[in-house]
C-alpha cells in the first residue's frame, strides 16, 4: 500500500501542475520549469544520505512523519494560487521532494528486506503490480475530477491518496521487529566495506552503468513531458480532462508493458533491451513534435508509456543481478537517484529552447539525449567488465 499510495499521488498531480502554474497563477514557461524540477533536484540531494545511513526502527517510523508531509504538500497547492505566492509553491514542491525521496527509497529496500528469497520474484512481483495501479489511479482520478470540480480543487485528491500511507507506514511501524532483523543483517555486511570504496566499486560496474545511463536519459524526456507535454497538448486543443486522459493511456501502456516484462526479458538479453528502449524513445520524442493529429499524438504518447514500463523493472533486474547484496542499498539509492537528476535538469535545460524556440523543441532536446545515450549504451556493452 505504501508504493501504491505515493505514486497514486504523485500521478495525480503530474498531468495538471504545469497548467495550474501557467494557467492559475499565470506563470511563465521558465518558471513552470522550476516548480517542476525543484521537486526532483531536492530529492536527488536527499538520496545520498538515505543510501549511506539508511536503516533500522528510526528509519521507519521517519516514514510515518515522511507520509503526512507528502500528503498535505499537494493540499496547500491551491493556497498558493490564493495567495499568488509562487515562492510558496516552490517550498511546498522541494518539501515534498525531500518527503518523496525517503518514501521512495525506503519502500524499494523494505520490499526487498521483508519478501524472502524464496518468494522473491513472486513478492517483487506483487509489489510492482501496486505502483503500476498507483500510475492508473491519479490519471484516472484526474480525469473525472477535473470536469466535477477544477483542475485546483484536484489537488486535493493528491493528499487524500498520501494519507492511505499514513496508515500503511503506522501499520508498519508496529510490525517492525522482524524487517528491523534482516535490516540489522544487511547493515552488518555494508559497514565492513568503506563508503568510499563501495560507490566505486558500483560505479565500476557494467550492469549498473547499464541500469543508469538508461534510465536517466529516459527520465530526462519524463522531465520534459511532466513540465510540457501538458501545454504542449494544450496548444494542440486538448481539453484539461483530455490532457488527463492522455497521461491515462500513458501509464496504462506502462502498466501492460510491466506486467508483461517476465515474457519480454525470456526473449531478449536485458542490456540489449535497454539500448533498444532507449532507441525508440528518442524516435518516439522526436515523433511528437511532428504528429499530423491529436490520434496520432495520442498513440505516441502511449508509445512512450510502454517504454516506461519496461526501463525501470530492467534496471533493477541488472543491478540485482550484478551488484553484490552488502551494496545493493546503496545501488538503489544511486540508481533512484539518476531518475530524479533526469527528471530534475530536463525541465530546466529545455526551458530556454521552450520560450525561444517553442515547447515542442523539448522534446527534440530530449531526443537528441536520448540518442547520445544509446551510444554510450552500446560502447560500454563493446567492453568487458573489468
Amino acid at each position: 500500500m505504501i508504493g501504491f499510495s505515493y505514486i497514486a499521488s504523485s500521478s495525480v498531480i503530474a498531468p495538471i501542475l504545469s497548467i495550474h502554474v501557467k494557467d492559475n497563477m499565470k506563470q511563465p514557461i521558465e518558471v513552470v520549469g522550476l516548480v517542476i524540477a525543484i521537486y526532483f533536484i531536492v530529492s536527488t540531494l536527499t538520496k545520498i544520505p538515505l543510501g549511506v545511513f539508511a536503516g533500522g526502527k528510526k528509519t521507519i517510523s521517519f516514514l510515518l512523519f515522511a507520509f503526512v508531509i507528502y500528503s498535505i504538500c499537494p493540499a496547500l497547492y491551491p493556497l498558493a494560487a490564493l495567495t499568488d505566492s509562487i515562492l510558496m509553491l516552490i517550498f511546498l514542491r522541494a518539501l515534498q521532494g525531500l518527503a518523496y525521496a525517503f518514501i521512495g527509497t525506503a519502500s524499494l529496500i523494505l520490499a526487498a528486506l521483508t519478501i524472502s528469497s524464496v518468494d522473491r520474484d513472486r513478492g517483487m512481483g506483487t509489489y510492482t503490480a501496486s505502483l503500476s495501479l498507483g500510475l492508473l489511479a491519479g490519471p484516472a482520478i484526474t480525469t473525472f475530477s477535473i470536469p466535477l470540480f477544477g483542475v485546483s480543487n484536484t489537488f486535493y485528491f493528491a493528499g487524500l491518496m498520501g494519507f492511505i500511507g499514513i496508515f500503511a507506514a503506522f501499520f508498519l511501524n508496529r510490525k517492525i521487529s522482524s524487517i528491523e532483523k534482516n535490516w540489522q543483517i544487511i547493515d552488518v555486511a555494508m559497514n565492513r566495506e568503506a563508503l568510499k570504496s563501495k560507490i566505486s566499486a558500483i560505479m565500476r560496474n557494467k550492469g549498473f552503468g547499464n541500469a543508469f545511463i538508461g534510465i536517466f536519459a529516459f527520465f530526462t524526456l519524463f522531465g520534459v513531458i511532466l513540465a510540457y507535454a501538458p501545454l504542449y497538448a494544450k496548444s494542440l486543443s486538448f481539453g484539461d480532462e483530455y490532457i488527463s486522459m492522455l497521461f491515462l493511456v500513458y501509464f496504462i501502456a506502462t502498466t501492460v508493458t510491466r506486467l508483461s516484462i517476465g515474457r519480454i526479458i525470456g526473449r531478449i538479453s536485458k542490456s540489449t533491451l535497454m539500448i533498444l528502449s532507449i532507441v525508440f524513445a528518442a524516435s518516439f520524442s522526436f515523433a511528437l513534435t511532428i504528429s499530423p493529429d491529436n490520434l496520432v499524438f495520442a498513440g505516441i504518447f502511449a508509445s512512450i508509456g510502454a517504454i516506461h514500463g519496461v526501463l525501470f523493472p530492467i534496471g533493477s533486474m541488472l543491478i540485482a543481478e550484478h551488484i553484490q547484496p552488502s551494496r545493493n542499498i546503496l545501488a538503489n539509492s544511486l540508481y533512484m537517484m539518476g531518475i530524479d537528476i533526469g527528471q530534475g535538469i530536463a525541465p530546466l535545460i529545455t526551458a530556454g529552447v521552450a520560450v525561444q524556440l517553442g515547447l515542442k523543441y523539448s522534446f527534440i532536446v530530449s531526443a537528441v539525449i536520448l540518442v547520445a545515450a544509446a551510444l554510450m549504451l552500446v560502447w560500454l556493452n563493446m567492453h568487458k567488465q573489468p
